[in-house]
This record gives C-alpha cells, sequence and structure tokens, in this order.
C-alpha cells in the first residue's frame, strides 16, 4: 500500500493513498485527505491513513456501489430523525433537496471524492445560496457520510478537508429600546394578539416556540411573572409540543403594561369562547386559534402574520437581549 503527500499551503498538506482497483471501472481508487501542520506532521498522518486504508481492504469493506449519495443522505436522516427536533429535521430536508437538485445526489457513493463536494459547494454559490445555507448541506453531508463510513458503504468521508464558502457579512438591525414602545403600539392598534405577543417577547426575550407555548397556568399575574416552560414546533400536518431550546425552565418578572395587556388578552379569549357557548381551558394555551384555547399556533403562522403590523418577533428579540 503506498502514499504520498502534496504541499498546498505553508501548513497545508493533500495527503493521498492508493485504495486499490475499481471493480466496474478496472480503474485505481484514492482516498485523500487535506491535513494541517509541518511536514513531519503530515508524513505522520500519511502514514496513519495508508495504514487505515490498508486495514479497511484487509477487513473488506463492504462497498455497495448501486447504494448513491441521496440514498445514504436518506437513511441517515431517517435514523436520525428519532433523536432530532422537528424543526432540525426540516431544516436538514431542505440541505439535502440541494444535494437531490443539483444531480450530484445519483453518484454512487464508493465514488464521491472532495472535489465533488466543493464543485457542489461552487455550483450552490453560484447559484445564489448563501455560505449559511452552503454550511448546512455540509454538516447533513458532513454527518451522513461518516455514517455511512462506519456502516461499510464507503472508504472515503468525501467532506473531509474541503474548503467552505465565506459565510459572509449578516447584519442584524434590531430596533432600539426608545423604538419598542412604538413598534408595540402599531402592532396592539392593528392586532391586539399580535401586539400582546410582541409584549412577551419585548418583556422576557423569549422565543416564538415558547411564546406559542404559553398555557394560561404559566401565568402568575398577582405577583407579575411568568414560567417559560415548553416550546412548539411545527412539524408536517400540524405542531409538536416539547421543551425549551435549552432543556430549562425559567421564570420571568413581568411589568405592570404587560400584565394589564395580558389581562385584556384574557378577556377577548373569554368572549370569543362564550361566542360558541365553550369556556377557555385552564390548561388552554395563551396564544390559540380555538376558542377553547386547547391548541397552540404554529409558531411558522406566528411569524408569517404577525410580521404584517410590525417588524419580525426576532428583532424585538434581540431589542430586549442586547
Amino acid at each position: 500500500m503506498s502514499g504520498s503527500m502534496v504541499r498546498r499551503g505553508e501548513r497545508s498538506w493533500r495527503l493521498i493513498a492508493f485504495a486499490g482497483w475499481d471493480p466496474t471501472t478496472k480503474k485505481r481508487q484514492y482516498v485523500r485527505r487535506t491535513v494541517h501542520g509541518t511536514k513531519r506532521e503530515a508524513a505522520k498522518a500519511l502514514a496513519a491513513l495508508v495504514t487505515e486504508v490498508s486495514q479497511e481492504q484487509r477487513a473488506g469493506v463492504k462497498q455497495r456501489s448501486d447504494l448513491s449519495l441521496a440514498d445514504v443522505l436518506d437513511k441517515w436522516l431517517t435514523a436520525r430523525s428519532a433523536v432530532l427536533s422537528p424543526a432540525t429535521v426540516d431544516r436538514y430536508r431542505v440541505a439535502i433537496k440541494h444535494v437531490e437538485n443539483s444531480g450530484l445526489g445519483a453518484l454512487a457513493v464508493v465514488k464521491l471524492r472532495p472535489h465533488h463536494v466543493e464543485d457542489l459547494y461552487a455550483d450552490l454559490l453560484a447559484k445564489g445560496q448563501s455560505g449559511s445555507s452552503i454550511r448546512k448541506v455540509h454538516w447533513a453531508m458532513r454527518q451522513a457520510l461518516a455514517w455511512a463510513h462506519r456502516r461499510g458503504f464507503c472508504m472515503v468521508v468525501a467532506t473531509d478537508g474541503v474548503e467552505l464558502p465565506p459565510l459572509g457579512e449578516r447584519k442584524i438591525l434590531p430596533p432600539s429600546s426608545d423604538a419598542v414602545p412604538t413598534i408595540l403600539e402599531m402592532a396592539l392598534a392593528a392586532t391586539p394578539l399580535w401586539g400582546t405577543a410582541f409584549a412577551i417577547v419585548a418583556a422576557t426575550g423569549c422565543r416564538r416556540g415558547e411564546v406559542c407555548g404559553l398555557r394560561w397556568s404559566d401565568l402568575d399575574l398577582d405577583r407579575r411573572n411568568v414560567l417559560i416552560a415548553r416550546s412548539v414546533a411545527g412539524v408536517p400536518g400540524g405542531v409538536q409540543v416539547r421543551g425549551t431550546k435549552t432543556g430549562d425552565m425559567r421564570r420571568i418578572a413581568l411589568g405592570v403594561g404587560t400584565v394589564e395587556l395580558l389581562i385584556a388578552h384574557r378577556e377577548r379569549c373569554e368572549a370569543r369562547a362564550a361566542v360558541v357557548e365553550t369556556e377557555v381551558l385552564p390548561e388552554g394555551y395563551v396564544f390559540s386559534p380555538a376558542p377553547d384555547c386547547a391548541r397552540p399556533y404554529n409558531p411558522h403562522t406566528f411569524t408569517h402574520d404577525s410580521s404584517k403590523p410590525a417588524d419580525r418577533l426576532v428583532f424585538l428579540r434581540c431589542a430586549c437581549t442586547i
């Protein structure tokens, strides 16, 4: 088993190890990896790579020539869906769609190499995808290929050493503290429901899913505080109630003005329930499309609807946490 290394920069080296012959094309196969360090460190890494490739070949690594990159991504996401949040699964599905639409998804995973991956990222960048979006594609592919490598579906994790496009500058310009009251007044005048929700965001800094997850039992209006105990995530066909993003619960004090808005909101909810001859459930959701408040809003609907009368919730959350 032989190998070589090529200098790519002052402290960057491309390692190349011979990995045998392709049984179909009868062409030579190589495993390539990029490392950073001194020449001596690169030589040690090359020796380790050659040993790794040799051991895998002797062990008879099962290479599934019929297993495409799209197959690997789908199998990996199916296996991980049970432990990932619905929102994370949705983001990975979008990232995987980019790979499938590019045509690279049809390539056999045993033939996938770093230059294929770099070409994909360059193509996505040329089509207007941001550096952040491309990184999501990279994270999905990196984890899926590592998963496939552990199961013997490929000998190379083709994302190793791949250069990612720059993130680019992302500017978030939240409203100033002086502007927040004006925004709240505009939202309350346009839609009291969303205006009250904005007030909760501005007062607590909670996330939109946490606003959707608030129950009436979480509010202690006499002591002027609220318990942030759960979050709501949008999933295909509905919503899922789960813990907060950090897994922690927290109790936050509320100002007199916010308490007054919540009292008025409760009165509107009770009046809405009376119209259909029902009552607001004690464990009902504070912000709910149902007369009895039995189900929460989907965070996606929440954001899309509330973006019309005032700035997006993310800006208010930034304003109250800076």
